[in-house]
């Protein structure tokens, strides 16, 4: 008797069985390639499963290349850390406004306290010293500020001089901070009150407590998360793979970009159909039915160059303009300037003279868009929507948040032109929308009137070459647009001297 018994199986599974083995065995190269035609439906199938969103088919690249890209994209985003003193080990930006804001909450019950006592008619300064030196719960509100100051040390200990990562210590403050309040209100004799400074001193008490759980909570400690595993994905990385890498790696989240190409949904198989030749044909079907519905017409495309050619135009004006404000200078050269439009506002130019010729800087910065996440601290996302032509392109790119996370990120959608002209190499851009990039829930879109990059040969140094950026830029939210343009210059600066290191960089490799 043999040790297995396969008469239980059914005929219909033995002859796909047998149908199986023999394509595999006896395979031609047209066979191969529908096979592998299947195993890459089956990859984007599990990948349906594992994201949650529609399978992504790009045409003009193979499955290899696509996945390569998807997966140097991942990696090259969650090596940006956006906090270099995280990475050192020090307090993080997040966490240090957090601290800043304790410090705030004390001085402001203090500063509420110190204006209804000396401006109370028993006594200014007198009725100071009573306050404090003969305390009694109804009829003093010094206990307010012993609670503040209790409150702000204990939470300066923990996640100050001991970084605590757990919430528990600010809801002991918290819970201990508004039973106090609400008992304080029960026995407080307001009969006595002579203006309206008492409310307010428990009411700011009140709702300081609640803004401080409310930060820790929602930005402090999910932001530390965000740069911790970055931080251990730029490891893993440096490291290269073990037998603890995850097989799946870091896999792009639900409803975030994975690809330029087009969506599809692949046919289901026709009943009692033993033709794989059917099966592949309904397939390719599918695919070109559903690409041709989810590609811009060409009237779109049209659009998009009219745009992009009208943006070049501006920024073109722009460049040979000398109607320009110096707004800020560094002792390497870098200058931003600014001049008032009075159709597009207040627009900045930062310059500053790069180590690298012309061509190899357009070549880098033009052409690896998706690569500059590696190197621009501001940037956390970038991805190329659709290439129309040589010259004209739609992007997706995802700023960093600001203030310690305390400002939310934004993204933009925009439609560049790429051209020379004279000694400039300009990339020239404006606001745009693309079906592949709807708005998120999560980020703020932001809209940026024509602005460009530009690279300007210098005579006689043919190593060197001159960058210029112009900006306009709208945040939107809740952000006044007198603050944005306050911190424009700053934030420029901040951007030549990133693109200054990456040049030095790539030097060096």
């Amino acid at each position: 008797m043999p040790l297995l018994n396969f008469s239980w199986i059914p005929s219909n599974i033995k002859s796909w069985f047998s149908r199986t083995r023999n394509l595999v065995t006896n395979a031609s190269p047209d066979d191969m390639d529908r096979h592998n035609a299947r195993q890459v439906e089956a990859q984007q199938a599990a990948n349906v499963l594992y994201n949650g969103g529609p399978p992504v088919y790009n045409h003009n690249h193979n499955y290899a290349d696509s996945l390569e890209r998807t997966t140097t994209s991942s990696m090259q985003n969650s090596m940006v850390s956006n906090d270099p003193d995280f990475d050192r080990g020090k307090i993080s930006t997040v966490r240090r406004t957090f601290c800043l804001f304790l410090v705030f909450d004390f001085g402001l019950v203090v500063l509420i306290w110190l204006i209804f006592a000396i401006g109370n008619k028993k006594g200014g300064f007198p009725e100071l010293e009573r306050q404090v030196k003969k305390y009694t719960l109804k009829d003093s509100l010094f206990d307010i500020v012993l609670v503040s100051a209790a409150r702000v040390t204990f939470m300066l200990l923990a996640y100050a001089l001991f970084r605590l990562r757990h919430w528990w210590m600010i809801a002991f403050c918290t819970l201990g901070s508004c039973v106090f309040l609400i008992y304080k209100v029960v026995v407080y004799d307001f009969s006595g009150s002579t203006h309206p400074m008492d409310y307010i001193v428990l009411l700011s008490s009140f709702i300081l407590a609640w803004i401080e759980t409310w930060f820790l909570d929602f930005k402090v400690l999910p932001q530390e998360r965000k740069l911790e595993q970055r931080a251990r994905a730029r490891l893993q990385h440096s490291q290269g793979p073990n037998e603890r890498t995850p097989l799946l790696g870091d896999q792009p989240r639900r409803g975030s970009i994975t690809d330029v190409g087009s969506f599809y949904s692949p046919l289901s198989t026709p009943e009692i159909s033993d033709d794989e030749d059917a099966v592949v044909r309904s397939s390719r079907r599918g695919r070109s039915s559903s690409s041709n519905q989810a590609t811009p017409s060409p009237t779109m495309d049209r659009e998009y160059k009219r745009l992009g050619k009208e943006a070049f135009d501006i920024c073109w004006q722009l460049l040979n303009t000398d109607d320009w404000y110096k707004e800020k200078e560094k002792e390497n050269g870098d200058v931003v300037f600014s001049r008032k439009d009075p159709k597009f506002g207040k627009i900045f130019k930062g310059q500053g003279i790069m180590d690298i010729s012309a061509e190899a800087l357009r070549a880098d910065v033009f052409e690896k868009v998706e690569e500059a996440v590696s190197w621009n601290d501001t940037q956390d996302e970038c991805k190329i929507l659709r290439v129309i032509d040589h010259q004209t392109r739609v992007t997706y790119d995802k700023a960093t948040e600001a203030m310690g996370g305390a400002v939310a990120s934004r993204d933009f959608v925009n439609v560049r032109h790429i051209q020379k002209k004279g000694k400039y190499y300009i990339s020239a851009g404006k606001t745009t929308t693309h079906p592949a990039a709807p708005p998120r829930k999560d980020t703020i879109r932001g809209e940026n009137k024509p602005g460009c990059y530009a690279m300007m040969m210098i005579d006689n140094e043919p190593n060197k070459c001159l960058f210029i950026w112009i900006v306009n830029v709208d945040l939107k939210g809740w952000i006044p647009q007198y603050l944005i343009d306050q911190a424009m210059a700053g934030k420029i600066l901040d951007f030549l001297n990133s693109l200054r290191k990456h040049i030095e960089d790539m030097r060096q490799v």
